[in-house]
């Protein structure tokens, strides 16, 4: 069975992503966040996402709360 991301972790990382000030450096710190907490890498989001928090909540839920 797979592990399910709560709204709140989904909220927590991406704020813990967006404060890198850096926005080469998201990527790398999204990928740590979600491997510290037992998500698997996944592919990059989509262009933009990193920068609107909105966005990075929902590709998040929709990426890593699914039902499967």
């Amino acid at each position: 069975m797979a592990k399910r991301m709560s709204k709140t972790l989904a909220a927590e990382i991406a704020d813990r992503t967006l404060a890198v000030l850096n926005p080469n450096n998201r990527l790398l710190a999204l990928g740590a966040a979600l491997q510290r907490h037992g998500f698997p890498g996944a592919a990059a989001p989509p262009d933009g996402t990193l920068s609107d928090r909105a966005a990075l909540i929902a590709w998040l839920q929709a990426t890593y709360a699914s039902l499967d």
